[in-house]
């Protein structure tokens, strides 16, 4: 796997999407799956405010449906927490999260600067400057955290010898590099170029019917962008806390 990382410098504007509209989110208990304890912090905690691009200063767009648990999770922790968010709510269940994401892109505070897609929900270790790395390389239109995997929960990319993806796909084992659900795209006009692709080949790019946002990295290359890869270490997944993880 040819992986690419930058130091960290100086932090530029940066969108960070996190979807929480699935069906998993909210939980029996009357929780929500982000609030699951991890340590002395919640999931979302040890995944998003963990992430080498995150800042006090970012504005995060969150993604939920509009039901009773989700409106008080977003009250009561999510704009407690992070004052500057911003919060979209769909009134039923969307059909995956590249749509759940693409309505967040109604409310991200840079339009030009890249987006994030954050699931949120695999925790890792990173150092990956990704403005720096899309400012460095104007062919570059998507990049993907990956670890080693071959679980089928996972989506995957395959990757050319030259580091350059060929292939990304949901749930189907097509190499080793396992997504870490954190997906970047060179803009929202990239991001949208590339969900209006998985539109357009649904029949070959959804899953269960759903369209997610992994798959989407196919139209980034479709459009004539390169997509390539960045290291996540250390994986823990705690939805399969029970597997031991690479990378």
């Amino acid at each position: 796997m040819h992986d690419i990382e930058t130091s960290p410098e100086a932090r530029a504007p940066l969108n960070i999407i996190i979807p929480m509209a699935g069906n998993d989110f909210e939980r029996p208990d009357g929780l929500v799956k982000a609030q699951m304890p991890v340590g002395k912090t919640t999931l979302l905690g040890a995944t998003l405010e963990t992430r080498p691009w995150w800042s006090d200063a970012a504005v995060p767009v969150f993604v939920l449906r509009d039901r009773p648990v989700s409106r008080r999770y977003a009250r009561e922790t999510l704009l407690a927490r992070y004052p500057t968010a911003r919060t979209v709510f769909l009134s039923e269940t969307s059909g995956g999260a590249a749509w759940s994401a693409a309505a967040g892109t109604a409310l991200v505070a840079f339009p030009d600067a890249p987006v994030i897609v954050d699931l949120c929900d695999i925790i890792f270790d990173s150092d990956a400057d990704i403005a720096a790395i899309f400012a460095a390389d104007p062919d570059l239109g998507g990049l993907a955290l990956t670890f080693g995997s071959r679980h089928p929960q996972y989506s995957y990319i395959r990757l050319g010898d030259d580091g350059r993806m060929l292939e990304a796909r949901e749930k189907l084992v097509i190499s080793d590099n396992a997504s870490a659900g954190v997906y970047a795209f060179r803009s929202v006009a990239v991001f949208h170029l590339a969900l209006a692709h998985s539109l357009q080949n649904r029949a070959s790019l959804s899953h269960n019917g759903l369209l997610f946002v992994c798959p989407m990295l196919n139209g980034v290359v479709a459009h004539g962008f390169d997509v390539r890869t960045l290291p996540a270490r250390d994986v823990f997944d705690v939805k399969i806390a029970d597997v031991p993880l690479a990378g």
